[in-house]
């Protein structure tokens, strides 16, 4: 019974409210075609009532599900942005550590021994790499392998604070007694050299270049101090 009173007063206020607007526009814009029209439809929806309220009832729906829609829109936008800022505050850093040699037997190939470190605040995955050692005279001018494409290394993921252990054997050099002569100023230079390309979450690409020369005294590959050289983006 109450529902039924709560029907006949929204289906009288529908038709006072199309009575009131359809006089208005009648009154105000005349013969004008758009508004006639609109009259059209008042007039109807006052000979029929509840055709009013079922179209009101299906514009609300309409107009909730595009107000839906356009608030998903806003919200994934700013949690793309979120993200964005995100990554950039923490972003990855990829570094090398404890370089050194596990032997120096005389006219076996030289094998190096690295650690790669994430520093950074995010995962990141290499997704290209170069790796050489080589001999260098006492004035000679170091030079950084470049990837090139390949990744020698491994498609290897490392988390924020993960480090993954590595060895090198190289292919073309020997250890020689003038490469283990401690102190000797004419003693060419042994050097281990590299490039690593890893990629973030983004697709975003870094670099991280590296080139150590070897100590005999303390048996291990040390940075070269130029920043062309030793890098990480």
């Amino acid at each position: 019974m109450e529902s039924n009173d709560t029907l006949q007063t929204v289906l009288l206020w529908v038709r006072q409210t199309t009575d009131s607007v359809g006089q208005w526009l009648s009154q105000t814009f005349g013969n004008n075609a758009l508004f006639a029209w609109l009259d059209g439809i008042f007039a109807s929806w006052r000979a029929q009532p509840d055709v009013a309220v079922s179209s009101s009832i299906a514009a609300l729906a309409v107009v909730l599900a595009l107000a839906s829609i356009t608030q998903t829109r806003i919200v994934r936008k700013r949690l793309e942005s979120v993200k964005a800022d995100f990554f950039a505050a923490f972003r990855p850093k990829f570094i090398i550590r404890d370089v050194y040699a596990p032997h120096y037997n005389n006219g076996e190939p030289v094998e190096v021994r690295y650690t790669i470190c994430n520093v950074g605040g995010s995962p990141a995955k290499i997704v290209e790499s170069a790796v050489a050692v080589e001999v260098l005279r006492p004035t000679g001018l170091a030079l950084v392998p470049q990837c090139n494409g390949r990744n020698p290394v491994g498609d290897i993921k490392l988390n924020p604070g993960e480090v993954h252990h590595f060895g090198f054997r190289s292919p073309d050099v020997t250890w020689e007694k003038n490469l283990v002569k401690a102190g000797s100023a004419n003693s060419p230079r042994l050097v281990f050299a590299g490039q690593l390309g890893y990629e973030d979450v983004r697709g975003v690409v870094r670099r991280t270049s590296f080139c150590r020369s070897f100590d005999v005294k303390r048996e291990r590959f040390y940075p070269i101090e130029d920043p062309e050289l030793e890098y990480a983006d």
